[in-house]
C-alpha cells in the first residue's frame, strides 16, 4: 500500500507547488485596473507545460501582425498521450460514411469528448483572456475524484485569444491610460487590423488570419 500511495503523494505535491496566475505574473488576476497582455499569458501557459503532464501548447500559426495564436490542450496524462489516435477517432465519426453501424458504435465507446472552447474573439470582451489562465490551472493542479473525471472523459481545446493582436492593443491602450481622465475609455482605433470586429462574422467566408487559424 505504502509503495502505491507514496508517489500519489508526491505527485500532488509537485502539482501544489505550480504556480498560479497571480504568482506567476506578480499581481492579483483578475484585481481592479490590472490586465495581463497576451504575451505574459502565453508565457503563463508556458509554463503550465513546462511544469504539468496535462497539457500541451500547440501554435496554430501567426496571427494578422505576426504573433504566434496559439491553443492549450488539456485532459489527463493518458489521454493526451494517444491524444492522435482520440483526433483520428473523432475524424470518422464526423464522416462515417462507409462504416457499419458495429463500428460506429466502436468508435463511440472508444472516444474521447473534444470541447473547442475559445476566448475574446472580441478583443474588448477581455476578461474572458485573464480567466483562461485561472481555469487552466485549475485543471491542471486538481486532485478531486470529480476534475479527474472530466480530465478523463473529455479533450478541452482551450483558446485563449481568437483576437491575439486586439488584446494587445486594448491592453495597452488601457494601461496608458490608467489614472487619467480617459481611464476606460474606448480606444479610438480599430482593435483588429482592416475589420475591427468583423472576424466574429469571418465563419462563412473565412477571408480573416484568426478565423483560418481557428478552423
Amino acid at each position: 500500500l505504502l509503495l502505491i500511495l507514496i508517489p500519489v503523494q508526491l505527485l500532488a505535491q509537485t502539482r501544489s507547488k505550480i504556480a498560479t496566475p497571480s504568482e506567476f505574473l506578480g499581481f492579483e488576476v483578475g484585481a481592479d485596473r490590472t490586465l495581463a497582455d497576451y504575451k505574459q499569458i502565453r508565457n503563463y501557459f508556458k509554463s503550465l507545460d513546462a511544469a504539468s503532464n496535462r497539457i500541451e501548447l500547440e501554435v496554430l500559426g501567426k496571427t494578422t501582425l505576426g504573433e504566434d495564436m496559439f491553443q492549450a490542450v488539456i485532459s489527463s496524462e493518458a489521454n493526451l498521450r494517444e491524444k492522435m489516435k482520440y483526433q483520428e477517432i473523432a475524424r470518422k465519426l464526423a464522416d462515417p460514411r462507409g462504416l457499419s453501424q458495429t463500428e460506429i458504435d466502436g468508435l463511440v465507446r472508444d472516444g474521447k469528448a473534444i470541447v473547442l472552447v475559445s476566448c475574446d474573439i472580441h478583443a474588448s470582451e477581455i476578461a474572458a483572456t485573464q480567466m483562461a489562465m485561472e481555469w487552466a490551472h485549475a485543471l491542471v493542479t486538481a486532485d478531486d475524484p470529480e476534475t479527474t473525471r472530466w480530465l478523463d472523459e473529455v479533450i478541452l481545446l482551450l483558446v485563449p485569444s481568437l483576437n491575439p493582436d486586439g488584446q494587445m492593443m486594448e491592453t495597452a491602450w488601457y494601461r496608458k491610460n490608467l489614472g487619467t481622465r480617459y481611464e476606460g475609455g474606448r480606444m479610438p482605433w480599430l482593435y483588429h487590423h482592416y475589420v475591427g470586429h468583423d472576424n466574429n462574422r469571418d465563419w462563412y467566408m473565412l477571408t480573416q488570419q484568426e478565423s483560418k487559424l481557428t478552423i
